[in-house]
C-alpha cells in the first residue's frame, strides 16, 4: 500500500490529542476498575492506575478535586470514576483526568445517605442545641461495642488509666452485618435505663460497608430520645456516620471517645490539692482574726470588771465618809448622817449589781462570738471553691466540699440532697 504522507512523531501524537480530545465522547466518561500504583504528591495531586483482569488506565488528579473526596481511599478498593480521556503529547500516552472518585457499587448509596443526612437535619435532629452537656467527674460509664474486640479493649484500657474513679458497665452487640443495627439499639435502650453518667458508643475502623449499620435512620432517631448524654467513637478519624451527627459529643476513634468521656486523675487531684491548701489559708486568716477580736472584747471585759468598778466606788465613799465627818459640827446631825450613809451604801450596791448583770451579759456574748464553740459542738463550716455553703441550693449532685470541725478538716462527695419544705 502506498502512503501518500509520513508524519513525524510529534506530528502524529498532535493528530491524535487532537482528535480524540475534540470527540464529545471522551469529554466526560465513568468507567470503574480497581485502584493501583496510588502516588499522593506533595502538590497534592494524586497519581494512580485503573485495571482490571486484562487492562489498565493511566490516571491523574489534580489537587483541586481530591479535595472534595469524601473517603479515604486505599490500594485494592474498587472504584468508580467520572474523568476526562486525554493525551499527553510528548510521552505519547493516554491518560484519564478523574474529576470524581468514588467507590464503586455504593454510589447510589451514597446518594441516598446524603438525602437522609439532609432530611434528619432539617427536621432538627442534629441541632447543637439537643446536645447535653457530658458530666465532669463521671462516676458510672456504659460502653456500647462488640465485646473482645481490640475498640472494646482499648476504651477500657483508656478509661481505666485516666479515671479509675469511675464503674464501667459493656453492653456487647453485633456493630455490623445483618442484624447489628436491632443489637445496637437494643443495647443502647438497656444503657439508656442503667442510670449512667455518659455512655460511649464505639466500633474501630474498617471500610464503609463494615460501618454502614450507623446509618441506619432508625438508630439515628432512637439516638435522639435517649436521655443519657453519649459520645461518638465509629471508625477511624476520617470516617463520618450518621451517629456522629446526632450524638452529643463526636469522638475522632474508640481511645478518643474514651478520653473526651473522663478528666485526667492526675490533674484533678492536684487541683483539689490547690483547693485544700486555699481552704486552709482561708480559714487560717478566718481563726487569726476571731482570735485577734477576741483578745480586744477580753480587754473591754477587764476594763469593766465589776470588782475594779466596786474598789473605784468603795475609794470614793472612804473619801465621802472621810469629808462628810470632818465636816460634822453638831451631834443632831449624826442621826441624819447616819441615814445619808445608809442610802449611799444602798445606792452604791444597787449600781454594781446593774453594773454586773450588763458585764455578764456582755460575757456571754463575747462567748457567744468565739468560733470554736459551735464546732466543739458538733457543728462545721462547709466551704466550696473557698466560699461558705449557707444554703442547700449552693450545693449539687457529686459536688466536691471542704468541712472545717473543731479539730481537723475533711472532704466529702454530696450524695443526696433533699429541701426543708417551709411552707
Amino acid at each position: 500500500m502506498s502512503l501518500k504522507t509520513s508524519f513525524t512523531v510529534t506530528d502524529l501524537n498532535r493528530v491524535i490529542k487532537t482528535t480524540l480530545e475534540e470527540t464529545k465522547f471522551f469529554e466526560r466518561v465513568s468507567v470503574h476498575g480497581e485502584l493501583s500504583n496510588l502516588t499522593k504528591a506533595i502538590s497534592g495531586h494524586w497519581y494512580f492506575t485503573l485495571k482490571d483482569s486484562t487492562s489498565r488506565l493511566t490516571c491523574v488528579m489534580f489537587s483541586s478535586a481530591v479535595r472534595h473526596l469524601g473517603h479515604s481511599f486505599k490500594e485494592g478498593d474498587q472504584v468508580e470514576l467520572v474523568a476526562r480521556v486525554t493525551f499527553y503529547e510528548p510521552g505519547g500516552t493516554l491518560q484519564l483526568n478523574v474529576s470524581h472518585m468514588q467507590l464503586f457499587g455504593i454510589g447510589s448509596l451514597f446518594a441516598k445517605l446524603e438525602a437522609l443526612r439532609l432530611q434528619l437535619q432539617k427536621e432538627g435532629l442534629f441541632d447543637s442545641a439537643l446536645k447535653k452537656p457530658l458530666p465532669k467527674y463521671p462516676r458510672s460509664i456504659g460502653v456500647i461495642t462488640s465485646l473482645g474486640s481490640a475498640a472494646h479493649a482499648d476504651i477500657l484500657k483508656t478509661l481505666k488509666t485516666r479515671w479509675p474513679v469511675a464503674t464501667v458497665q459493656s453492653y456487647g452487640t453485633l456493630v455490623q452485618g445483618e442484624g447489628s443495627v436491632n443489637e445496637i439499639m437494643d443495647a443502647l435502650k438497656r444503657a439508656d435505663q442503667g442510670h449512667h453518667d455518659v455512655l460511649i458508643l464505639a466500633r474501630g475502623g474498617g471500610s464503609i460497608e463494615d460501618l454502614w449499620s450507623f446509618n441506619h435512620e432508625l438508630l439515628v432517631r432512637l439516638i435522639s430520645t435517649l436521655k443519657t448524654p453519649i459520645i461518638s467513637g465509629v471508625g477511624h478519624e476520617s470516617d463520618t456516620t450518621l451517629v456522629d451527627y446526632v450524638v452529643d459529643v463526636r469522638g475522632p476513634t474508640p481511645t478518643g471517645a474514651a478520653t473526651l468521656a473522663t478528666p485526667l486523675i492526675q490533674e484533678v487531684l492536684t487541683h483539689f490539692d490547690q483547693l485544700s491548701l486555699r481552704l486552709n489559708q482561708i480559714m487560717e486568716s478566718k481563726l487569726n482574726y476571731s482570735k485577734t477580736r477576741l483578745n480586744h472584747q477580753s480587754l473591754t471585759l477587764q476594763r469593766l470588771s465589776p470588782q475594779k468598778l466596786v474598789e473605784k466606788r468603795h475609794h470614793l465613799l472612804e473619801n465621802a465618809k472621810l469629808r462628810l465627818e470632818q465636816s460634822i459640827k453638831r451631834p443632831q446631825d449624826h442621826q441624819r448622817l447616819s441615814k445619808l450613809y445608809i442610802n449611799f451604801n444602798h445606792s452604791i450596791q444597787s449600781f454594781v449589781e446593774t453594773h454586773k448583770y450588763q458585764i455578764n451579759t456582755l460575757q456571754h456574748q463575747l462567748y457567744a462570738l468565739d468560733i470554736m464553740q459551735p464546732l466543739k459542738r458538733g457543728y462545721a463550716f462547709i466551704y466550696h471553691d473557698d466560699k461558705p455553703i449557707t444554703s442547700i441550693k449552693d450545693l449539687s449532685l457529686s459536688q466536691s466540699i471542704s468541712l472545717k470541725i473543731h479539730d481537723g478538716d475533711a472532704q466529702a462527695i454530696i450524695q443526696t440532697i433533699k429541701e426543708n419544705n417551709h411552707d
